[in-house]
């Protein structure tokens, strides 16, 4: 692809999975992975910040030789792919994760939470989601089960005309939570978002968001998107990802990300002129 942005000073790339690197089979491409692979081969960090979990991302970072640390969980959880420790965890308040069920009980959405190691359903058809998006072990559970101070993650789960329905509700009762890929409303703890993590991240680095570029779909990812120098919205993305782009790429499910990334890699190689 040929980028109308100045890609040349990138110093580091931040991308969500599902709806941006991630195919429509969930799964990243092979060169997607090797053009991961060869940005942190060329000393550009990359940095996956999703709402998959834990172990999920590790297994994509590791697959792709990625050594810096990743972002899960949409924000609450950030993890040394090469170790497997955890540099930080936040979790939800308790008082919002009670008004999350008391949207799943109002209006019948099933509902999943996740802690760092593990996902919990409602339901099974939302279970078999998780687990094929996820490729983790999802549990079947009830809310009154849930230990405070343990979620990382919550979500309810619904079409995107069943989520449009549910939005009056989630507005009063859980104004913080966001859309993601159509088929969730999402919340995290107030202090977990992508952004607080990539921001955390980038100040251990020293890196200047100005100089970072990126790449994503969902109204999640238009916060952080918004404080980067060179964002990009894929061509499935949602509206709010759309507005805090500076250009849109090719689909999820047409290498879209790995043409981004390779034309990074084009631009830091170009001879200066």
């Amino acid at each position: 692809m040929a980028s109308p942005l100045d890609l040349s000073r990138t110093t580091a790339v931040v991308l969500d999975v599902d709806g941006t690197i991630a195919g429509a089979d969930h799964r990243v491409s092979a060169r997607t992975s090797r053009a991961m692979g060869a940005l942190d081969e060329a000393g550009v960090p990359v940095v996956l910040a999703t709402g998959r979990t834990r172990s999920n991302v590790r297994d994509i970072a590791r697959a792709a030789g990625l050594r810096s640390a990743q972002i899960s969980c949409n924000g609450a959880v950030i993890t040394d792919p090469a170790t497997g420790d955890d540099i930080w965890v936040r979790t939800v308040p308790e008082s919002d994760m009670a008004a999350m069920i008391e949207v799943h009980r109002i209006t019948g959405r099933p509902l999943t939470w996740w802690t760092a190691g593990h996902i919990y359903a409602t339901d099974e058809a939302l279970a078999d989601a998780m687990a094929v998006i996820n490729d983790s072990e999802v549990s079947l559970g009830t809310p009154d089960r849930i230990e405070p101070d343990t979620v990382v993650k919550t979500m309810i789960f619904g079409t995107r005309d069943e989520l449009d329905a549910v939005a009056p509700a989630m507005a009063r009762l859980v104004p913080r939570a966001t859309r993601s890929m159509d088929q969730f409303w999402e919340l995290s703890g107030p202090d977990a978002s992508k952004w607080a993590a990539i921001e955390f991240l980038f100040d251990r680095w020293g890196v200047d968001p100005a100089l970072a570029a990126g790449a994503g779909d969902g109204g999640n990812d238009a916060i952080w998107m918004h404080r980067i120098g060179m964002p990009v919205a894929m061509g499935n993305a949602r509206p709010e990802a759309r507005s805090a782009a500076r250009a849109v790429i090719g689909r999820h499910d047409e290498d879209g990300a790995a043409e981004f990334l390779e034309e990074i890699l084009r631009q830091l190689r170009a001879p200066a002129a």
